[in-house]
C-alpha cells in the first residue's frame, strides 16, 4: 500500500512538472503576445473611442500582470530547478499581492464589459449616457486603485512555513478571511456577468421586436432597418452578444477550480491527510491555476474569432506592418 501511495504521489508530481513546463511555458508566450496584441488593436483609431475598448485595454495590462506574477516564476523555478518565492518571504509576499490584485483587476473588468454592454444596449437615453469614455475612465482609474490597495492584505497574511512554503495558512483566521474573500470575488463576478449578459440579450430581442412591429405598420421611416447602418449595426450588437456569452462560458468552466479550491483548502487545512491525498489536492491546485493561465492567454483567440471588427484591425495592423517591413528592407 505504501509502494503504492508512493508511486501515486510520485506520477501526480512529475505530471505537474511536465504540464507546467510543457504547457504553462508556451501558454505564458502565447499569453503575453496575445494580450500585447489586444492592446495595440483597441488603441487604434477605429476601436480607441468605444467605452467597452478600454475596458478590455485594463483587463489586458491585467492578464500580463498576472501572467508575469505567477506564471513565469514557476517555469523558471522548474527549468532551474529553484524557486526563490518559497524562500525568500518578501519575494513570497510580492508574488501573491501582484497575483490577487492582477487577478481581481481582470474580474472587475469582465463585470465592467457585462455592465456597459446592457448599457450601451437599453432603450433609456439617460442610461446610455453613462456609456461615456470620461466615466469610463474614472472607473477603471477608482477600480484599479481599489484593487491595489485592498491587496496589501497578502503582504501581511501571507508568509513562509516550511515545509509549506508560501502560504497563508500559518494564521487561521487570515485564512478563513482570504477564502471567504476568494469565493466572493468570483462569485460576484459570475453573477454579474451572466445577469447582464442575460439582460443585454434581452434588449436586443427587444429592440429586434420593436423593428418588426415597426414595419409592420408600415412606418419605415422611422427605423430604416434595411439601410447599410442599421444592418452594421445589427451585426454589431450579435457579435457584441456573442462575446458576451462566450467570455462568460469561458470564464465560468475554466476558474472554476482556481476560484473555490481556497475554501477547500481552509475547510480541509485541520484535517491529517494521507499522501495519496496531499499528491491530489497539489495535482489539483496545478491544474485550477493552468485553467486560468488559459483564460487569460485565450482572450485574443475569442476576439479575433468572434468579433468581426477585431479581426479587421487586426489584418490591417498586419497589412500596415508588412508594407512597412517591405519599405524598409527594399
Amino acid at each position: 500500500m505504501a509502494t503504492t501511495t508512493q508511486t501515486l504521489a510520485s506520477q501526480l508530481s512529475n505530471l505537474s512538472n511536465k504540464l507546467l513546463i510543457y504547457y504553462l511555458a508556451p501558454i505564458y508566450v502565447f499569453g503575453t503576445l496575445g494580450n500585447i496584441l489586444n492592446i495595440i488593436i483597441f488603441l487604434r483609431r477605429n476601436l480607441r473611442s468605444s467605452a467597452c475598448s478600454q475596458y478590455f485595454i485594463c483587463m489586458s495590462i491585467a492578464q500580463i500582470i498576472l501572467f508575469n506574477a505567477a506564471a513565469i516564476n514557476r517555469t523558471i523555478a522548474l527549468l532551474i530547478g529553484y524557486d526563490l518565492s518559497t524562500t525568500v518571504n518578501t519575494l513570497c509576499k510580492l508574488r501573491i499581492y501582484f497575483y490577487l490584485s492582477s487577478l481581481g483587476i481582470m474580474r472587475q473588468c469582465l463585470c465592467l464589459i457585462s455592465i456597459d454592454r446592457w448599457i450601451i444596449t437599453t432603450k433609456s437615453a439617460s442610461i446610455r449616457k453613462f456609456s461615456s469614455l470620461r466615466n469610463v475612465r474614472w472607473l477603471i482609474i477608482g477600480s484599479t486603485l481599489f484593487w491595489i490597495l485592498y491587496s496589501i492584505h497578502t503582504l501581511i497574511g501571507y508568509q513562509l512555513s516550511p515545509p509549506r512554503g508560501c502560504t497563508n495558512l500559518a494564521d487561521p483566521s487570515y485564512s478563513l478571511f482570504y477564502a471567504i474573500q476568494i469565493i466572493i470575488s468570483a462569485s460576484l463576478t459570475w453573477i454579474i456577468m451572466i445577469v447582464f449578459s442575460m439582460l443585454t440579450l434581452r434588449n436586443v430581442r427587444s429592440s429586434r421586436r420593436t423593428q418588426i412591429v415597426t414595419q409592420n405598420t408600415g412606418n419605415t421611416t422611422a427605423v430604416p432597418s434595411n439601410t447599410p447602418q442599421s444592418i452594421h449595426q445589427r451585426r454589431r450588437e450579435m457579435q457584441l452578444i456573442k462575446l458576451s456569452l462566450i467570455q462568460v462560458i469561458s470564464y465560468i468552466l475554466l476558474c472554476t477550480i482556481a476560484s473555490a479550491y481556497p475554501l477547500y483548502m481552509f475547510i480541509t487545512s485541520s484535517e491529517k491527510k494521507s499522501s495519496n491525498q496531499t499528491a491530489i489536492e497539489s495535482f489539483l491546485t496545478t491544474v485550477g491555476l493552468l485553467l486560468l493561465y488559459t483564460y487569460s492567454a485565450i482572450t485574443f483567440l475569442i476576439y479575433t474569432l468572434v468579433s468581426n471588427t477585431f479581426r479587421k484591425e487586426l489584418l490591417l495592423m498586419c497589412q500596415q506592418v508588412f508594407t512597412y517591413m517591405t519599405r524598409l528592407l527594399f
